[in-house]
């Protein structure tokens, strides 16, 4: 099984690209592997597709940013359907869950993602990142 030292966690959005270049220079400084993951969710199978389309954009930008800072990437990319939102942030618990289950699955050290103040539960700090600090069982990097 493959190992990656880093996760770096992205929607493409600007703390998502913060958090990209912080993954990629520490990675780059250590020496050490990395991997950038998107997670497409959607509620049809139609929107679903399209955030995969979005992703492998989204992705395909870390690479080329890595391979310029001199950084291999690679890619993971998980697509999620969710045909019911059962309760309010279960969207965010999703996504977290995926980052969570891909961070065990390659035994990551350190998973870093962006931080976004737009959460009614937190000001400082966006849902996702909050659940996957909450939970995680390894370092994270909030990028802000």
């Amino acid at each position: 099984m493959t190992k990656y030292e880093i996760l770096v966690a992205t929607d493409g959005s600007e703390y998502g690209r913060k958090a990209e270049i912080a993954a990629m220079k520490i990675s780059k400084s250590y020496n050490i592997s990395m991997a950038a993951i998107y997670i497409a969710v959607g509620h049809k199978d139609s929107e679903r597709e399209e955030r995969i389309a979005k992703g492998e954009v989204a992705l395909n930008r870390v690479v080329e940013t890595g391979a310029e800072m001199g950084v291999e990437v690679s890619k993971i990319l998980v697509g999620v359907s969710m045909q019911r939102m059962p309760q309010k942030g279960a969207m965010a618990d999703t996504m977290a869950r995926a980052i969570l289950d891909a961070a065990e699955k390659y035994n990551v050290h350190t998973i870093v993602l962006g931080g976004k103040g737009e959460s009614e539960i937190n000001p400082e700090i966006g849902s996702v990142a909050l659940a996957v600090v909450k939970k995680a069982k390894c370092t994270v990097l909030v990028a802000r």
